[in-house]
């Protein structure tokens, strides 16, 4: 596995810079795109009937070696969640894996490195506790979108820090 962890602002350090210390950020279909989440690099998106997002900057409780914030993110249905692009990053005839840490504290949090609806996912199996989720990819699945998002339609609220997203070998 690569050392070099390629994804932007992976430790949620970084707030965006239109976004005030400790102040969520919403959105809601309908709103202009692309919807900033509260840290730098993050995009919010929402489910397909527009439910509304929210996303904040708080402190990090998370396993391991990590730094002093984590996001905090609250959908108003299934969907809504976090991305970042990595098409200008990543190379799509190269394997990445994408990893992060995930507190869900209601709803159910799936995670993927492809655009697509077909490609990998990796979903939580617990509520209330830290859970590593990890995805691969390769050139069949192309790395493009990073997203991390609530797949619960009731809604859901989660905490996460530590991605990862690292070039890994291809295995034939």
């Amino acid at each position: 596995i690569s050392p070099t962890n390629v994804a932007a602002n992976p430790g949620f350090e970084l707030p965006a810079p239109q976004v005030p210390a400790g102040e969520s950020t919403c959105w809601q279909n309908g709103n202009p795109l692309p919807a900033n989440a509260a840290a730098a690099g993050w995009l919010m998106h929402s489910s397909n009937d527009g439910a509304r997002v929210c996303s904040r900057l708080v402190d990090s409780t998370a396993p391991g070696a990590n730094g002093r914030r984590m996001l905090a993110f609250r959908a108003g249905s299934n969907e809504g969640g976090i991305y970042q692009d990595v098409r200008g990053i990543v190379d799509p005839a190269r394997a990445y894996m994408f990893s992060a840490w995930v507190f869900v504290r209601n709803g159910k949090v799936g995670m993927s490195g492809t655009n697509g609806v077909h490609g990998p996912a990796s979903f939580t199996t617990k509520v209330g506790e830290w859970e590593q989720l990890r995805v691969c990819t390769n050139s069949r699945a192309v790395t493009d979108i990073l997203t991390i998002y609530n797949q619960d339609p009731a809604g859901g609220t989660f905490f996460v820090d530590r991605v990862e997203l690292r070039e890994i070998p291809i295995v034939e």
